[in-house]
């Protein structure tokens, strides 16, 4: 497998399924919240797909909460493309839609703060996004004892061409935070 043989593109109705069954495995292990196929088939703006030799390997999706805000979601990637930077590249190419369909911030639920932290999000409290927290969090199977961060990202402020930046080391807990919002710094 080699990450570089990747295409990235926007998913058609007809890939719907696929896009299901790629997603549908992390919402009953809790790491992402279940799709129907329904809501995959209509998703607008529509899901991008990573694409490997005719088969679906990865995908994330926008949701328009109005306002200029919006949402990554549904990042998922085939567990033997894992650790490859497809995930980096799925969101930094959300990042470019978003910017291109006229969103000016954006916001992830993620158990991987530092893949979003690379691509210059940053932690914020969950409590900014109450329409999330009433919809999808009310829904969620682990909405007691929650342990995802809330990351955002102004698009105003970065460059329009997000650069995914190279794997060097894994690195294991998060760098502390600049956002003043948050009144401490995360360890």
């Amino acid at each position: 497998m080699n990450c570089c043989n990747i295409r990235l593109e926007t998913a058609t109705p007809a890939q719907a399924e696929a896009i299901h069954r790629l997603i549908q495995p992390l919402a009953r292990r809790g790491l992402l919240l279940p799709r129907s196929i329904e809501e995959v088939r209509t998703a607008a703006p529509p899901f991008i797909t990573a694409e490997a030799d005719g088969r679906i390997v990865g995908c994330v999706v926008l949701r328009d909460y109005g306002d200029g805000l919006a949402e990554v979601r549904s990042l998922a990637v085939q567990p033997d493309w894992n650790g490859q930077g497809l995930g980096s590249r799925l969101v930094a190419r959300a990042v470019e839609t978003a910017r291109r369909d006229g969103f000016t911030w954006l916001f992830a639920l993620t158990r991987r703060p530092n893949l979003f932290r690379r691509l210059g999000f940053h932690v914020v409290p969950k409590e900014r996004f109450p329409k999330k927290v009433w919809t999808d969090c009310a829904r969620c199977p682990i909405r007691d004892h929650c342990d995802e961060f809330a990351m955002m990202l102004p698009l105003d402020t970065i460059p329009s061409k997000v650069n995914v930046p190279r794997r060097e080391t894994a690195v294991s807990t998060i760098p502390p935070s600049n956002d003043a919002t948050l009144g401490r710094e995360r360890p």
